[in-house]
């Protein structure tokens, strides 16, 4: 069986999708939709991507395809984009088995016919045409190219529709009468006379009620998109972040208001971008807005994301590239009109850095290992890290992984090791928190943590603190007391989270990277992961005010300090806060 794409992953594009499987001569390859989420699946099937992605398909021998988009212009567009793209894409008919088509009937390429559809004797169907559940053509009518009739749709024999007009839900068209193009009939309209082209007619009879232009949309209203910018000052705000949290169904530990440590927001208050549509929440996006001492007055700031992985936060089930970009363009709007003279945003490892605004600087590899079937993961591991395993089982070490409800007690267990760690190895000051900072975290979000504890001889040796979203663990933070490093704990540590990982079915564990690309951290982390592909970490650079920035830059800091490329990622950003 040839495999095809379904262009659209919509509504229409399910019903099609059915037909197509009980039609039983294509194999569905995915889908193709700007629109949704690449990677996640409708009815099973993936989002393969744009529709920029079917040259690349179609070199891999994915050369067919269906246009499942219901509005006709639209579908008019998205094939001459196609056809653009790729010469040798190639459209196919869809028609239900429960259709009832006469073999005197003609029918285009792209059209689909779906359950229960009912075409009678010498009817015509032009190209990329859709005629819908229980509808009905007359014998000897005509359907022009991107014409549409709707479920329950009757039309009499001998009618001719026009180029791009839809007749809606359950209208019937009398026999011998002939509808214009670009015309829309309304749901349960009886059309007893002629329709002039580029009008919208309904009723009983129906009448012209208004013109139409080209490409006018008939299937819905344009959402209402709105913009806002939200401040954090108090328990109200942070019930009401917490809440949109809920509304975007996204349950990525790193937004949590916990773990962003609001307790110091009279210092730099929290505040978050929100992009609604008809008043859902599609993107979010929290960042501190931060004054800059400078000569040229008290009004200037500058915007940096929280510390970890952060950038804006999707719906994943509503977002599409349309929005993003919409949203980009409403934040730096807000910049210019907000005295914000940078940006700097610190990007997840989902891909939401895709259609930034501003440069996107690659800043450093992180490991990301995939949890694979036991024995073939531990062969992936380096010998290294198997030896050391095999010397910490020598040593008769354990390990405990607390989960769900964990008790003050291993949380101070947990804070003795780290904060040990963190003064032996002279961390950043933004490495250290107090105790109360994890265990509020930790109370409040038990189903987005776990904590690692690795004991010899019922002491607890080495600990990390482990965040959970979906099917992924990310370490966090943790910590080895360095009287035991001889046990090699740190190894047993990985390769236990590893199985417990794998007895609870999550899909990856992201260890992160080391200082820079290369260095000895990182190449510790990928002993675990060797073969597994890493994933870049992107930071975003933007330079809102050009002119107050220099000027800021030659205040701060001296002339052989000051560096020309402003965006490579070796340099302080912004420089004016490199001595800060």
């Amino acid at each position: 069986m040839d495999k095809i794409i379904v262009i659209g992953a919509s509504g229409h594009a399910k019903v099609i999708v059915e037909a197509i499987e009980l039609q039983n001569e294509y194999e569905i390859f995915g889908f193709i939709d700007s629109y949704k989420t690449k990677g996640k699946n409708v009815l099973n099937y993936e989002i393969l991507g744009a529709e920029e992605s079917i040259p690349e398909l179609v070199a891999k021998g994915v050369t067919k395809g269906v246009i499942a988009i219901g509005d006709n212009y639209t579908r008019y567009v998205m094939e001459q984009k196609i056809r653009k793209l790729s010469s040798e894409f190639e459209f196919i008919t869809v028609i239900h088995p429960s259709a009832r088509v006469s073999k005197y009937a003609k029918i285009g390429r792209g059209t689909v016919i779906l359950t229960s559809a009912n075409i009678n004797a010498d009817a015509t169907i032009g190209d990329f045409c859709i005629l819908n559940t229980n509808s009905n053509l007359g014998h000897d009518g005509i359907m022009k190219d991107f014409s549409s009739i709707a479920p329950a749709v009757t039309i009499g024999g001998t009618v001719v529709i026009g180029e791009f007009s839809a007749i809606s839900i359950g209208a019937t068209v009398l026999q011998n009468l002939t509808i214009g193009d670009h015309v829309v009939i309304g749901a349960g309209a009886l059309v007893t006379r002629n329709v002039d082209d580029f009008v919208t007619s309904y009723g009983i009879p129906a009448k012209t009620i208004k013109k139409r232009e080209i490409g006018e949309a008939y299937l819905k209203s344009a959402p209402k998109i709105s913009f806002s910018v939200r401040h954090v000052r108090g328990e109200k705000d942070l019930v009401g972040y917490k809440k949109l949290l809920q509304d975007l169904n996204n349950s990525n530990p790193f937004y949590k208001v916990e773990l962003l440590d609001t307790s110091n927001m009279n210092k730099h208050p929290l505040c978050y971008f929100v992009l609604e549509e008809n008043s859902t929440p599609i993107i979010a996006m929290p960042f501190y807005a931060r004054s800059i001492n400078t000569a040229l007055g008290d009004s200037y700031k500058d915007v940096i994301s929280p510390y970890g992985y952060s950038g804006p936060l999707f719906n994943t089930e509503l977002i599409n590239p349309q929005l993003i970009k919409r949203f980009w363009k409403h934040v730096d709007t807000w910049y210019k009109e907000n005295n914000i003279v940078s940006e700097f945003i610190r990007f997840s490892l989902n891909e939401n850095h895709l259609h930034y605004s501003g440069k996107l600087i690659p800043s450093l590899k992180n490991v990301r290992g995939k949890i694979i079937e036991k024995s073939l993961q531990w062969k992936e591991h380096k010998s290294k890290v198997r030896n050391n395993y095999r010397k910490a089982l020598q040593e008769e070490l354990t390990l405990e992984v607390y989960d769900n409800e964990i008790s003050d007690e291993i949380i101070e267990d947990f804070y003795s090791i780290y904060i040990q760690t963190m003064h032996r190895n002279n961390a950043h000051d933004q490495y250290f928190h107090y105790i109360d900072y994890f265990k509020n975290f930790i109370n409040n979000n038990p189903e987005s943590v776990v904590i690692a504890m690795v004991y010899k001889e019922g002491n607890p040796i080495s600990t990390e603190l482990i965040l959970k979203d979906e099917d992924t663990l990310y370490s966090y933070l943790g910590g080895t007391l360095s009287d035991y490093f001889y046990t090699r704990p740190n190894d047993f540590l990985k390769i236990e989270v590893i199985k417990w990982a794998r007895i609870n079915n999550y899909k990856f564990y992201v260890l992160g990277g080391g200082r820079e690309d290369n260095d000895g951290l990182y190449k510790y982390k990928k002993y675990f992961f060797p073969n597994d592909e890493d994933v870049v970490y992107y930071t975003g650079r933007k330079i809102v005010n050009q002119e107050v920035y220099d000027k800021i830059l030659s205040e701060k800091l001296e002339a052989n300090e000051i560096h020309p490329e402003n965006y490579d990622k070796k340099v302080y950003f912004p420089q004016y806060r490199k001595k800060e």
